[in-house]
Parts: structure tokens; sequence; C-alpha cells
């Protein structure tokens, strides 16, 4: 028997000044087979600074999924309705930190989550459709506290015969983790007070009026209509009148969303899963014309350094794998290990404990950009997931709370933004003091900063006649996920939600399914809050019925950072020594860089609804991937 596994693991709590992928399946997972139908996949998860409360009432847990080798693909590994093991408290390294910061055995506790999937996908998908369980979601069950977990015993029951697997043959498996964080079901606002400049196109219950937030009371139906009465959902502009059906997720039902947006190293993981055909889908360049070490943008190496983004071809044979590279010493001719460098590092995870982990140094825990809203699709399928609505965007950051005028994500109109440029000539990036561990598992940007982004700065001559022709370029960059936090941090001094959820004002734009416009259409109103089946289609697309997918229709919208707006610039000529040269120069600060800020939490439209085509978000907007799932969902 032989056994394979691999680990995304992209969200955590504050980190310890370690890195927020700190979520992990530590060891080897082992296969056991129980009969010729049913085998066990048996691990230990861990992660730190788990935690359960009371006020509010919410917890972190652990989206567990699991691919499998038919020889030729990875697929998706449907798992049983009953018989999962939440981990096994009569092991020694057992632990579950509790409220006093005690080394304690708590127990664990799972709920599955099902999605309409296809069982057998290689013999008639068409005619094999079901309600399986695609992952599980693993919790303290009822501890209340904070701190590290270490679960062993986590077993999983598979029916390996359903899936096409005969008793003889290897099982080979991979393990994923997502940490996510639980929003419970209840009513909240949508829409601001305050500033109305300062958020564009606010909900609103009393026609165009800003300042008079709607009150999402159930997941049933919602007229949308230019009425002056607290029962009809409205926006002070960029709104189309009509009725937003029961099955569009409205943030009232309960439901889990990733704390952390996508890191580089979990989209990189994502791509390692998929074949060649799927991959090429999911990256801008081709991917046939990229050699090792090429960029997944266009194929030159270093490609998007500028713009912070280090996924590159590690591999090119026998099979294409991706690798992340921010510390630029791996090329064509390099070893495999200069991708995704990493350290190990000690630390104390409770009283008189302390353990190894790895440290990334490339780059992996950087936010994900240089992504499109196809891309978003295509990883929550593949995950079991699903793409959030902008309505469960506002539930995520505000809860159960009253409006806050002014509000961002923290819930306070206080911000200390860190917007700083790094940056070099001929694709050599330096930074200042200002970020602190670049690229690593641990980087800080300097002072009491509690939200940001950042933007790469890029000078080079074109040479493209006689005379000399400098640019410079600003990007916007993304910093390492959860960066502002630490293991003391407040809610405000951690830029976190009312749950939370971490970098939702800030860093990469959220993108939602958006509820429509007038000027844009209302195709994300026809969103089915269904969830991903593991799968994708040959060109790596997502397959789910129910998805508002439209590659010319806009039906989806960035929440959270605010959008550059503008560009400047100047010209000039001038005559060189004697006359003998002249020279051309220019200026441009590009709209995608200059002027990120963080969002206030009702801001709905500073660049408008974008179209959902295969272009990676970078000039309108930075985006960012991050995931939600209903809660106890049927389907």
């Amino acid at each position: 028997m032989r056994w394979m596994t691999l680990v995304v693991a992209t969200v955590l709590l504050f980190p310890f000044g370690l890195s927020a992928n700190n979520i992990r399946i530590v060891g080897t997972p082992q296969i056991a087979k129980k009969n010729n139908k049913i085998a066990a996949i048996t691990f230990t998860v861990a992660w730190d600074n788990s935690w359960r409360s009371s006020k509010p009432a919410n917890y972190d847990a652990a989206w567990i999924y699991v691919k499998c080798w038919d020889g030729d693909q990875w697929n998706h590994v449907y798992l049983e309705d009953t018989g999962h093991t939440a981990g096994n408290t009569a092991l020694g390294s057992y632990l579950v930190t509790s409220r006093d910061g005690q080394k304690k055995k708590y127990p664990m506790t799972y709920e599955l989550g099902k999605s309409v999937v296809y069982k057998k996908w290689h013999i008639d998908p068409e005619e094999d459709s079901a309600i399986g369980n695609v992952g599980i979601f693993l919790y303290r069950k009822d501890s209340l506290g904070a701190g590290n977990v270490v679960v062993p015993g986590v077993s999983l029951l598979w029916n390996y015969a359903d899936q096409g697997f005969a008793y003889d043959d290897d099982l080979v498996v991979k393990v994923f983790a997502v940490e996510m964080v639980y929003v419970p079901k209840g009513a909240f606002y949508l829409g601001g007070l305050g500033t109305a400049a300062s958020q564009v196109a606010s909900f609103t219950s009393n026609a165009a009026t800003f300042g008079t937030p709607f009150y999402v009371t159930s997941e049933g139906p919602i007229t949308i209509a230019n009425n002056v009465m607290d029962t009809t959902l409205w926006s002070t502009s960029g709104i189309a009148a009509g009725t937003l059906a029961a099955d569009f997720p409205k943030g009232y039902q309960a439901f889990y969303i990733m704390k952390y947006e996508l890191t580089q190293e979990a989209y990189a993981d994502f791509l390692n899963t998929l074949n060649q055909g799927q991959q090429d889908g999911r990256i801008q360049g081709v991917l046939a014309n990229i050699a090792k070490g090429g960029s997944i943008w266009n194929g030159n190496a270093n490609a998007l350094i500028a713009y912070r983004h280090y996924i590159e071809v590690s591999q090119r044979a026998p099979t294409v794998t991706f690798g992340v590279d921010a510390s630029n010493n791996a090329n064509a001719d390099s070893p495999a290990a200069n991708w995704n460098e990493t350290i190990k590092v000690t630390r104390t995870i409770a009283e008189g404990v302390t353990d190894t982990c790895s440290l990334s140094i490339d780059g992996q825990d950087l936010a994900c950009n240089f992504v499109s809203m196809y891309d978003l699709l295509a990883y929550a399928d593949f995950a079991g997931l699903r793409p959030m609505t902008e309505m469960e965007y506002e539930k995520a950051c505000r809860g159960n709370r009253p409006v806050v005028s002014d509000e961002y994500a923290w819930g306070s109109v206080t911000k200390t933004y860190f917007n700083w440029t790094f940056g070099g000539n001929n694709n050599y990036l330096s930074y200042s003091s200002n970020i602190q561990n670049p690229n690593r598992g641990n980087e800080v940007v300097a002072d009491d900063y509690n939200c940001g982004a950042t933007h790469g700065l890029y000078s080079a001559s074109d040479g493209s006649s006689w005379w000399t022709r400098w640019i410079t370029y600003y990007y916007s960059a993304p910093l390492r996920v959860g960066c502002f936090a630490d293991s003391t941090s407040t809610r405000a001094a951690a830029g976190a939600t009312y749950w939370g959820v971490m970098n939702m004002s800030d860093n990469c734009s959220e993108l939602c399914i958006s509820v429509g416009n007038t000027s844009t259409g209302i195709l994300g109103r026809s969103f089915v809050g269904v969830h991903g089946d593991g799968q994708l289609l040959p060109n790596g697309n997502a397959d789910v019925t129910g998805w508002a997918m439209n590659a010319t229709a806009n039906y989806y919208i960035p929440r959270g950072m605010v959008f550059p707006s503008g560009n400047t610039g100047w010209t000039g000529y001038g005559t060189g020594v004697n006359g003998t040269h002249s020279w051309a120069y220019w200026n441009k600060n590009v709209v995608c860089g200059e002027n990120l800020l963080a969002g206030m939490v009702s801001s709905r439209a500073l660049v408008n609804h974008a179209v959902a085509g295969t272009t990676r978000e970078y000039a309108s907007f930075m985006s960012g991937i991050r995931c939600v799932r209903t809660a106890n969902a049927k389907k």
C-alpha cells in the first residue's frame, strides 16, 4: 500500500508572530481498508489560536477535504454519512487549550458539508448525480477558550468502491485543511451611517436616502424598490428594482467564511492538483509556452515581482508543477527546493509545551492577487465551498451589532493605514524598514497599523528608440494575510471583523456575488447558494449549476478595499551634453497602485461592477479569493 499527502494550509487566527498559514496536517495520513468498500483515512490536524466564545457566540473551524488519485488525475473524495471520528483523546499528543490557557483534552466535533456531486465521474456523471459529503468542519465541541489545538486520530470514512476503486487498488490521497470562521444565524443591518461620500451606493431602506440601514430578518424574498418604507431594499445609487429570491444567500442563515484571503502557496497547491488542461484555464499565460522558472502571468521570470505575486512553474516534467519564489533564487537550473522555501522555528504553544514548525520565507503567506472571478469560482468548486454574496460580506464584517457611523470592518472610524512603496529598477525590489521580514511568514509592518496594502515601484527604460525613455509605475501589491494581528491584538488593532475575520477592509478586494444595479444588469440575483462538488470542467472552470457564471455579463462586485481612481503624469524633453542626445521621461501613478485605502463596510460601487472575464484583475482593483459555506447545508 502507498499513500500521499499534501496540505493546503491557508488560514490561522492571531499567529504569535509566526506564519498565518499554520493550520496543518501533521505527518502522513494513514489509509486502512476496513472491507472491500470502506476505507478509513486517519491523520492529525493542528492549528494555532483556535477559539470558541460565548460573546459573540462563534468559533473557528478547520474545513477538511480530500482528493484521491485515480491513475490519471486527482478527483474529489466523497465521505460517508456516519462513522467519522473527531480525534482520539486517548493519545498523548492530543491538545486543546482551555479558557485558562491550560492543556486539556476537550473533545472536538464535526459537521459534514453536503453538495450535489457526481460520484462515478469517470463513468457517466450526467446519470450519477447525488447528494454527497465533500468535506467536514472540525471544531471545539463545547469548550470555551482560545489557544492551540493538536488533534490526532481524526478519521474519515470513504466508500472507495462507490467511486470506482477495487480492494486491490492502491489508494493515494491528498488531505487539505482551511481555517474558517463560523458566523451564526441572526438578523443584521445593511447600509451605512455617517459620510455618504465614503460609502458609495450604500444599501438603504428609505428610497435613496443615505443613513437608513435595511434590517435583514430572514432568508425570505426581499423586494427591491424605491420606496420610503423599511420593508423594501434600495440603494443610494446603482440598483435595479425587482425581487431577491429566497435562494439568494442574504446572510441571515449561519455560514462559515475563510478567515483569510487565499494565499499564494494555497493557490499554487490548488494548481498542482489539476490536470494540465485545467491548469491552463487558471493561469494568465499559455502553459505550453512557460518554461521552468516562468511566471504564470506571461511566462517571463519574475514577471509580477512588482505586484508581489511570485507563483512560477517550478517543474515541467514529468508533470507541470507550480511553486512560490519571492526570494528569486529559483530558475531553470535551480533545484525544486528553491521554490516554497521554509525554515524551522520553535515556539511555545502552551505553558511548558513547545513545537517546531516551518516558517515560510518565499512569499507563500502573501494574499494571492492577480485572480479573476472565474479563479475564485474554480477554487470554491474545487474545495466544496461557494462564493459569498455582498450581503454576507456586510454580515461577516458588522455582525449583529447596530451600524456605526463611517465604520470599517473592525467596527470603528479609526484607521492607521499602511500604504508604503517598495521597489527598484530592472525587476529588482528593495524594501525599507516599513516592511519587516518581507515575504516571510512573520512579515509585519512598522508602527501600529491596523490595515493596509502596499504598492510596488518598477522603473525601467523601454529602449524603443535612440533616446532613452524611463517609465515608473506603481502597482498594487498585497501583504501577508493577517499581518496586523498578534496574540495580544484587540479587534481594532488587528483589523478584524466582529466575528474575527481578517483583512475584510484592506489588502485584497473581496469578490462578492452582486445584488445588481441599473447599469450592469442583475445576473447576480440568479445566484443559488449551492456548494462546489470538488470537480472542475476540462477547461478548469467551475461546473456548478445554480452559480451565476457568464463571461460577458456583470454579476459580481468587489467589496472591502477602496479602489484606486484617476491617474496623473508628466512628460518632458531635454537636450543632453553638447546637444548630442535627447531623452523623454514619463512618470505615471497608474490607477492600480497609488490610492489603495481601507474601505468602509457599506461602500458598494467605487469601481462599479466588473466583468467576470478571464483577465486577472489589477488595473481597476486588487482582487483576492475568499469563499464561504452555508452551515448545515443540505446541498
